[in-house]
């Protein structure tokens, strides 16, 4: 199976350099969060249906994945269409927060979106809360895929990103720590990406600096001695140029823009690798009969069967531990699948302070790489 590295740019990475997302860059406060709606009582359902449901994803294989599994299967059950939306996560975000500002009807029914993007919208009161009794599938979700505090959206996949390098002209120790990039050996021709994420998280932890307590200085000046060997940046499309053209040799990427390449090999360092999660969730302002069924939209996309299909088709790790899983995931750290090789493996995006620290710590990150 081929993956397309045009399509990973809009999922992680080609969205979200844009460090100051429009209205959703005011300043985020942790409320008191108690989990999903555990009301007495399942909602009724609904005397009537929407004629359509209007679902925001990334296109590409993210499109046509979600089209041919979670939209056909709720169809199959609802008989209620439904319409992909493939606007950007944070424009699509934004037009969501005017119209709950102006109590207009939301543009898009769910949205898929990144975990800071779904906590921020949580936080700010822009999705609603989910109900537990319309979610039938979430007993098989691990751990990742409801978080603590998270009450308005579930994660429905994660990703993440190894040091990805070509065996045809470097060669790695079996384990390296992620100060291996700092080698001298590398000097012209590194790949780090244009977001601060994959790399500020592996760095401090490699310090060990406290996110939520320390000054991240220190991390930001270790990653400023790359200036000198670093040979391209930007988002997964850029990588795959720079490998291609022999200009890149090693880099920092998704395991599945890997996969779409051919011929690289990765490694996950002793310290883990960034993991991070894509999310669900429903628009607030919704009419009653839309939310009902937006949540059972929900209930579909994190079912073993569509989750075993998102896997296959768009290359992240799903979040039901019944899923089917390729053959290319089984055993490999870059996947990480349970608990436990999430906790082994991985290090997850702290959403609530990187949605809090988004702006701050991208305009570091520049200055720290650029030249």
């Amino acid at each position: 199976m081929r993956y397309f590295a045009t399509n990973l740019k809009g999922a992680i990475s080609g969205s979200v350099k844009l460090a100051t997302i429009m209205a959703l860059s005011v300043a985020l406060i942790p409320t008191a969060l108690t989990g999903i709606s555990d009301a007495s009582e399942p909602a009724a359902e609904p005397d009537k249906k929407p004629d359509r449901l209007i679902v925001r994803t990334w296109g590409g294989s993210w499109k046509d994945t979600y089209a041919k599994g979670a939209a056909a299967s709720f169809t199959a059950k609802t008989g209620i269409p439904v319409e992909i939306d493939v606007t950007s996560f944070s424009e699509i975000q934004v037009k969501i927060q005017q119209s709950v500002n102006a109590k207009r009807r939301p543009p898009v029914d769910v949205v898929l979106t990144i975990g800071p993007m779904a906590y921020a919208a949580q936080v700010q009161k822009i999705s609603m809360p989910l109900d537990k009794h319309l979610l039938t599938n979430l007993g098989e979700l691990s751990s990742i895929g409801m978080p603590a505090g998270t009450t308005n959206y579930l994660n429905v996949s994660t990703y993440s990103q190894p040091i990805v390098y070509n065996p045809k002209v470097i060669t790695m120790p079996a384990e390296i720590s992620w100060n291996e990039i700092f080698d001298k050996k590398y000097a012209g021709k590194l790949f780090v990406t244009n977001t601060y994420s994959s790399l500020l998280y592996p760095v401090a932890k490699m310090l060990n600096l406290d996110l939520a307590k320390d000054d991240l200085t220190p991390a930001f000046k270790k990653i400023a001695e790359l200036k000198n060997s670093i040979s391209a940046t930007g988002d997964e499309e850029e990588f795959v140029a720079g490998i291609e053209a022999g200009e890149v040799t090693v880099g920092i990427t998704l395991a599945a823009t890997a996969l779409e390449v051919g011929g690289l090999k990765w490694i996950v360092p002793k310290e883990g690798s960034v993991v991070g999660t894509e999310a669900m969730y429903v628009p607030a302002g919704l009419p009653e009969h839309v939310s009902f069924y937006a949540q059972m939209f929900i209930n579909e996309a994190i079912s073993a069967a569509n989750q075993g299909a998102l896997a296959a088709g768009i290359g992240e790790s799903p979040v039901n531990v019944k899923a089917s899983i390729p053959d290319f995931m089984k055993g490999d750290p870059a996947f990480p699948l349970t608990d436990a090789d999430i906790a082994k493996y991985g290090i997850v995006v702290p959403v609530d302070l990187d949605a809090r620290n988004r702006d701050k710590w991208q305009a570091a990150y520049t200055a720290a790489i650029q030249k």
